[in-house]
């Protein structure tokens, strides 16, 4: 902090403007949120498609999630497809997943962007021999599990609830990105279920080649030259 106010200082002689431009030399790209949904409306928009309804969270409100989600209760994949995305290399996914009952030892969950596999596995569940906590992507938020039954959050309140928070960065370079959530091995209905919620999309700016400064530097560079020469020539 002391380095980068003693080059303010230096550069406040040609002004502020100049001083961010010249001396900080630009603002650099950042990661964009693109695409950010948790259901409150509770409407869906047509960027949605494949199986799932919105419905109340119940007791997960607790844990970070809305008062909606997007409950799959079949083994139908949850689709969501964005187009129109700006150059980028890098997608990041994150949401709120909800276990809801009876998630046997086995099961298997799956999370895919463009037809690839983020998480494909049957280390998914509530119900697990030694374990206090769900198994799934990402990591268990909820209370640990004490009974058959506990805790329970809503659905069927003859089984326990859990629910996780997840995220996954991979490469994508493309302007449309389908991801999808899918619990192929469920027995459906209110034995077995899954919720997204909180679901959000970001992507990483790309940066100028090295060497070529962006357009506002270079216009600041140039002024703050002409400046400093008008200065020199005062003095």
């Amino acid at each position: 902090m002391r380095q980068l106010s003693g080059g303010l200082s230096a550069c406040r002689t040609f002004g502020m403007a100049i001083a961010v431009g010249v001396c900080l030399g630009g603002s650099p790209a950042n990661a964009a949120v693109i695409y950010a949904q948790n259901f409150e409306p509770g409407i869906l928009g047509s960027e949605w498609s494949g199986a799932g309804t919105i419905q109340t969270t119940g007791g997960l409100i607790g844990f970070g999630f809305g008062a909606l989600h997007l409950r799959n209760d079949g083994p139908t994949a949850t689709i969501l497809t964005l187009s129109g995305l700006a150059a980028h290399t890098e997608v990041t996914l994150g949401f709120s997943l909800a276990m809801w009952d009876s998630i046997d030892l086995g099961d298997t969950f799956q999370v895919s962007a463009n037809g690839s596999f983020l998480y494909n596995s049957n280390d998914f569940g509530n119900y697990f021999p030694v374990d206090n906590i769900s198994h799934g992507p990402g990591t268990h938020i909820t209370e640990p599990f004490t009974a058959f039954a506990v805790p329970n959050y809503g659905i069927n309140t003859g089984f326990r609830d859990a629910g996780r928070i997840v995220s996954f960065t991979f490469a994508h370079t493309g302007s449309a990105l389908v991801l999808a959530w899918q619990f192929p091995t469920t027995q459906g209905g209110f034995d077995e279920s899954f919720g997204v919620d909180n679901v959000q999309v970001s992507t990483n700016a790309v940066q100028p080649p090295p060497g070529v400064p962006e357009p506002v530097s270079v216009l600041l560079l140039g002024s703050g030259l002409a400046a400093f020469a008008a200065y020199r020539r005062r003095t």
